[in-house]
């Protein structure tokens, strides 16, 4: 009989976009967690892409220290910051 181990999961990895300018709204979160940053970045585009349908406006991704990094600028003067963030990133409750 052998021994296994077992190793610890990878971090998993979320969407998140917060207000970072304008009238204040609780931070949003992606619909999917995602095995790695670079499978998150399709949740990026993809926020960026509901919250500017949302509220109107226009919204942009670009690369930014390794991750890519999406902002919505709201016609309602909302300004949202849109990242990736591994789950050992956040905040302890």
């Amino acid at each position: 009989m052998t021994s296994s181990v077992l190793a610890p999961a990878p971090d998993a990895y979320l969407v998140v976009a917060e207000v970072i300018h304008g009238p204040h709204l609780a931070p949003r979160v992606g619909d999917n967690l995602y095995c790695s940053a670079e499978c998150a970045e399709r949740g990026v585009r993809e926020l960026v892409g509901k919250l500017t349908d949302e509220e109107g406006g226009s919204g942009f991704v670009l690369p930014h220290r390794g991750r890519v990094i999406g902002c919505v600028v709201t016609r309602g003067g909302r300004m949202w910051s849109v990242q990736i963030l591994a789950r050992s990133e956040l905040p302890a409750a």
